[in-house]
Protein backbone atom coordinates (compact mmCIF):
# COMPACT_ATOMS: atom_id res chain seq x y z
CA UNK A 1 0.00 0.00 0.00
CA UNK A 2 1.09 3.25 -0.58
CA UNK A 3 0.20 6.88 1.47
CA UNK A 4 0.48 9.85 -0.57
CA UNK A 5 3.28 12.11 1.26
CA UNK A 6 4.47 14.10 -2.01
CA UNK A 7 1.80 16.53 -2.82
CA UNK A 8 -1.40 17.78 -2.89
CA UNK A 9 -3.76 16.11 -2.00
CA UNK A 10 -1.67 15.08 1.21
CA UNK A 11 -3.25 12.11 3.16
CA UNK A 12 -5.02 14.33 6.26
CA UNK A 13 -3.20 13.10 9.08
CA UNK A 14 -6.50 11.36 11.13
CA UNK A 15 -6.59 9.26 7.79
CA UNK A 16 -3.44 7.88 7.59
CA UNK A 17 -3.96 6.81 11.48
CA UNK A 18 -7.36 5.34 10.35
CA UNK A 19 -5.28 3.39 7.49
CA UNK A 20 -3.08 2.13 10.48
CA UNK A 21 -5.76 0.92 12.12
CA UNK A 22 -7.29 -0.80 8.79
CA UNK A 23 -4.47 -2.75 8.69
CA UNK A 24 -4.28 -3.86 11.73
CA UNK A 25 -8.09 -4.82 11.41
CA UNK A 26 -7.42 -6.88 8.79
CA UNK A 27 -3.97 -8.40 10.26
CA UNK A 28 -5.85 -9.64 13.42
CA UNK A 29 -8.23 -11.74 11.04
CA UNK A 30 -5.77 -13.73 9.21
CA UNK A 31 -3.90 -16.38 11.07
CA UNK A 32 -0.18 -15.56 9.74
CA UNK A 33 1.98 -12.78 10.60
CA UNK A 34 2.48 -9.47 9.10
CA UNK A 35 5.04 -7.27 9.19
CA UNK A 36 4.03 -3.61 8.99
CA UNK A 37 6.98 -1.67 7.57
CA UNK A 38 6.63 2.21 7.51
CA UNK A 39 9.71 4.11 5.10
CA UNK A 40 10.52 7.38 4.39
CA UNK A 41 12.46 10.16 5.82
CA UNK A 42 11.75 12.78 8.73
CA UNK A 43 12.70 16.38 7.92
CA UNK A 44 14.60 16.48 4.62
CA UNK A 45 14.16 19.06 1.44
CA UNK A 46 14.89 16.91 -1.63
CA UNK A 47 15.72 18.45 -4.81
CA UNK A 48 15.90 21.62 -3.47
CA UNK A 49 18.40 24.39 -2.80
CA UNK A 50 18.36 23.36 0.97
CA UNK A 51 19.07 19.37 0.38
CA UNK A 52 21.09 17.76 2.73
CA UNK A 53 19.48 20.53 5.44
CA UNK A 54 18.18 18.23 8.17
CA UNK A 55 15.98 20.01 11.66
CA UNK A 56 17.39 17.25 14.03
CA UNK A 57 15.60 18.41 16.57
CA UNK A 58 12.43 18.43 14.82
CA UNK A 59 13.19 14.67 13.89
CA UNK A 60 13.50 13.68 17.25
CA UNK A 61 10.36 15.32 18.45
CA UNK A 62 8.68 13.36 16.19
CA UNK A 63 10.83 10.09 17.54
CA UNK A 64 9.84 11.05 20.86
CA UNK A 65 6.47 10.75 20.17
CA UNK A 66 5.71 8.15 18.06
CA UNK A 67 8.17 6.17 20.30
CA UNK A 68 5.30 7.18 23.25
CA UNK A 69 2.38 6.13 20.57
CA UNK A 70 1.26 9.35 21.49
CA UNK A 71 -1.95 9.83 19.12
CA UNK A 72 -3.02 13.47 19.74
CA UNK A 73 0.70 14.58 19.66
CA UNK A 74 1.69 12.98 16.34
CA UNK A 75 -2.13 14.32 14.60
CA UNK A 76 -1.01 17.64 16.04
CA UNK A 77 1.67 18.59 13.62
CA UNK A 78 -0.38 20.92 10.27
CA UNK A 79 1.17 20.27 6.90
CA UNK A 80 2.14 24.20 7.01
CA UNK A 81 4.06 23.72 9.87
CA UNK A 82 5.89 20.51 8.80
CA UNK A 83 6.56 21.94 5.41
CA UNK A 84 8.51 25.13 7.02
CA UNK A 85 10.16 22.75 10.08
CA UNK A 86 10.52 19.43 8.35
CA UNK A 87 10.31 20.80 4.44
CA UNK A 88 8.62 18.52 1.91
CA UNK A 89 10.02 15.51 3.05
CA UNK A 90 8.70 16.00 6.68
CA UNK A 91 5.28 15.14 5.05
CA UNK A 92 6.52 11.15 4.74
CA UNK A 93 5.85 11.20 9.14
CA UNK A 94 2.08 10.07 7.95
CA UNK A 95 3.91 6.39 7.50
CA UNK A 96 5.25 6.77 10.82
CA UNK A 97 1.84 7.32 11.92
CA UNK A 98 0.07 4.59 10.01
CA UNK A 99 2.78 2.13 11.79
CA UNK A 100 1.44 3.49 15.32
CA UNK A 101 -1.75 2.95 14.74
CA UNK A 102 -1.75 -0.98 13.74
CA UNK A 103 0.71 -1.49 16.33
CA UNK A 104 -0.98 0.04 19.06
CA UNK A 105 2.11 -0.27 21.45
CA UNK A 106 5.72 1.42 22.04
CA UNK A 107 7.95 1.83 19.62
CA UNK A 108 11.71 1.41 20.60
CA UNK A 109 14.48 3.56 19.05
CA UNK A 110 17.85 1.83 17.63
CA UNK A 111 19.25 4.23 15.72
CA UNK A 112 18.62 7.94 14.42
CA UNK A 113 21.55 9.74 12.68
CA UNK A 114 21.49 12.66 10.56
CA UNK A 115 23.50 12.56 7.77
CA UNK A 116 23.40 15.40 5.52
CA UNK A 117 25.50 13.60 2.78
CA UNK A 118 22.63 11.79 1.83
CA UNK A 119 20.39 14.35 2.53
CA UNK A 120 18.21 12.64 5.53
CA UNK A 121 18.37 11.48 8.66
CA UNK A 122 18.69 7.31 9.13
CA UNK A 123 16.09 6.24 11.48
CA UNK A 124 15.79 2.28 12.76
CA UNK A 125 12.96 1.44 15.05
CA UNK A 126 10.66 -0.89 15.95
CA UNK A 127 6.97 -1.07 17.18
CA UNK A 128 5.75 -3.49 20.15
CA UNK A 129 2.22 -4.92 18.87
CA UNK A 130 0.00 -4.06 21.68
CA UNK A 131 -2.53 -7.14 22.38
Amino acid sequence: MNINCQGPPLTPLHRAWAFGEALRRAADRVPQRLAVIGTGGISHWPATPDSGKINEAWDRQLLDRWVRNDKAALLSYSDLDTYRDAGQGGFEIRTFISVAAAARGRGHLQHYAPIPIFAVGCTIATMDVAA
